[in-house]
């Protein structure tokens, strides 16, 4: 295996220059840039990554974590952070055991350049800690933290004025009562998703069950509810994937959507418009959230000050709840 000793002297420089050039942290002239490139090229050397990041306290890793990865939604920000994490220069480790403050701090013992990850399920002293020690974090926000590290940089959705626009739409269409299928554990843990669902509809009839994240959980749902469904429920989903799981249980309960009852997911997953009728969802732009978590992450290891970012949501209005 070839050393940088190999390269220095196959490009006639000091080993100095080739770190230099390797590292980018020093001055080489274009002509020996050229010749150790070629000599890097020809012995086919690559660099010490454990070693260098030791030096320049940057491992060029990521880690994701995310409990929810068979949400399409969280595949496709993960696909995007991925490609722009690359086009940066850095690889993306990713787990989905989150909810472990052990394993959690285990995966931190390792040097890491940053963190990116949905708090719904984090435990909040574990990433204060990780903050307090100066690795950059990035929290997609689901579950507003009474104490936050200020070092820790958040993407937020806001959802109050979505879930305000979906009642709207939803009024204006004919449904009265509404069933909301959260993914958070139990009311006490509530996402920030459940809590503005519960203002929008305040003073109506509504009801939350929790802990349905999967199309199985929502299909199982309805099917415990369906003597309590009655002609203009709306059904409001926290993903997608649920919402795909009840519109086939009303199938299965011979209801007509959107004559009888209506369906509304979130994300704008891929597979929503590609249903019949397509699924009315909230677009909150995956591709977007991966690549910007990755350029604030990148900022951030640069020591540059950097904003919390708040994402604007669409409703895309289909055939799931739209009587028009």
């Amino acid at each position: 295996m070839a050393s940088r000793k190999d390269v220095a002297e196959l490009a006639k420089v000091s080993q100095a220059s080739v770190s230099y050039y390797i590292n980018k942290s020093g001055y080489v002239s274009a002509e020996a840039a050229e010749r150790i490139q070629k000599a890097i090229d020809t012995l086919g050397y690559r660099p010490n990554q454990i070693a260098r990041s030791l030096r320049c306290k940057d491992s060029k890793q990521f880690v994701f974590l995310c409990n929810e990865i068979r949400n399409p939604f969280f595949s496709q920000l993960v696909h995007q952070a991925t490609q722009e994490a690359i086009n940066q220069g850095y690889v993306i480790l990713f787990s989905t055991v989150v909810d472990d403050p052990a394993y959690i701090e285990k995966i931190f013992g390792y040097q890491i350049s940053g963190v990116f990850a949905s708090n719904n399920r984090l435990d909040e002293k574990s990433i204060n800690d990780l903050a307090s020690q100066g690795i950059p974090i990035v929290i997609l926000r689901d579950i507003e933290w009474k104490k936050l590290n200020p070092n820790i940089t958040l993407i937020k959705v806001d959802y109050q004025k979505i879930l305000k626009r979906i009642v709207s739409h939803l009024e204006e269409n004919g449904f009265r009562r509404y069933f909301y299928f959260s993914s958070s554990r139990n009311p006490g843990f509530a996402d920030e998703k459940t809590l503005k669902f519960l203002e929008a509809t305040k003073g109506k009839t509504q009801t939350v069950f929790y802990q349905i994240s999967d199309p199985q959980r929502g299909f199982d749902q309805v099917i415990n509810i369906k003597d309590e469904i009655r002609v203009d429920d709306a059904f409001i989903c926290t993903n997608d994937a649920v919402a795909f799981g009840v519109r086939k249980a009303l199938d299965t309960l011979e209801y007509s959507v959107p004559n009888d009852v209506a369906v509304i997911g979130f994300d704008n997953t891929i597979d929503s418009k590609f249903t019949v009728p397509g699924i009315t969802t909230v677009d909150i732009e995956a591709d977007r959230i991966g690549t910007i978590a990755i350029s604030l992450l990148t900022k951030k290891l640069q020591g540059i000050n950097v904003e919390d970012y708040t994402i604007e949501p669409k409703l895309l209005v289909r055939g799931s709840s739209n009587r028009a």
